[in-house]
């Protein structure tokens, strides 16, 4: 008996050694596998980060395109498959509301349909010649397209607002009186609902003090080789008290070899300054069709 003992107790000591050591294993294998869990996770997070698009931008899309039947097809396909991207939209009957207190037969059938979408939010276009055109007149473009709704018996055949093209860049206090006071009528007839949104088209940077009067306001619009030559993003800095929710900047004659990562890098770069963009391939025309791009732009704007 005096012999065995010893090898039950030798025994015992090696089998808690294995139980040990399995656990050790256990354990070394438990964390090779959360590291291998978390390791991934953590590269995919820093890539998309560091593959962020940045800020989130509406679609400004200037729309001079007949309404010939299928003509706004291209527009209403990406808004459905959008529904997370806002549309900002200027439509233009004839330079303006037209002659007559409605537009014609092809407007009044399709702006109705583009105002159904929730993600859509229709301007008519006003000139104002840089402030000098006969104040009587603009007002009376602004009135007839608040009047749509009445005058046509469809209240779904209706504009949100007024996009004022040919606004002053230069500082007068007879500029800033003229668009105070249209900014102001826009907001106090019904007919554009609760919003009454007021942007302006100086197509360049403006005087700051007349970026009060608009809600956006087209600070760039240019050629893609201009947006480069200017350092993109730098050209914003020069505009004093404003923010990116205030701009818009329009990019028109970009080259073809400009898809893929090159564009993805151009809306990106847009979307850095401007809450609203309008980016397009097309050289000529540019707001009366809609470039092979088109749905591309689109797509990283939502991204």
């Amino acid at each position: 008996m005096s012999t065995k003992a010893p090898e039950e107790k030798h025994v015992s000591k090696r089998g808690c050694f294995k139980s040990t050591r399995s656990r050790i294993l256990l354990a070394v294998v438990a964390f090779i596998v959360l590291c291998a869990a978390i390791i991934p996770a953590a590269v995919v997070t820093t890539l998309h980060k560091k593959d962020s698009m940045g800020p989130k931008s509406k679609v400004f899309v200037p729309l001079y395109v007949y309404p010939a039947p299928g003509a706004w097809t291209p527009l209403e396909n990406v808004v459905s498959t959008h529904p997370d991207v806002n549309f900002t939209v200027v439509i233009n009957p004839g330079s303006g509301p037209g002659p007559d207190s409605v537009p014609d037969a092809n407007y009044t059938r399709e702006i109705p349909n583009l105002a159904s979408y929730a993600n859509v939010r229709l301007l008519g276009y006003v000139h104002t010649s840089y402030a000098q055109r006969n104040i009587s007149l603009v007002r009376k473009d602004i009135e007839t397209y608040a009047a749509w709704p009445t005058a046509s018996s469809n209240p779904d055949l209706a504009v949100r607002g007024i996009f004022f093209d040919e606004t002053p860049q230069q500082y007068s206090a007879q500029s800033l009186a003229y668009l105070q006071n249209m900014t102001d009528l826009v907001k106090d007839l019904k007919g554009f609902g609760s919003d009454g949104f007021v942007m302006h088209n100086p197509g360049a940077i403006p005087d700051s003090r007349y970026l009060a009067t608009a809600d956006s306001t087209v600070v760039f619009e240019e050629t893609y080789s201009t947006f480069q030559q200017r350092s993109s993003a730098k050209i914003f800095t020069a505009i004093p008290d404003s923010n990116r929710t205030q701009l818009c900047t329009v990019i028109h004659s970009v080259p073809d070899t400009v898809e893929g990562s090159k564009l993805r890098s151009l809306v990106k770069e847009a979307r850095k300054v401007a809450d609203e963009i309008f980016i397009t391939h097309l050289s000529t025309d540019y707001y009366a069709s809609f470039g092979t791009k088109w749905a591309d732009f689109v797509d990283l704007v939502a991204a």
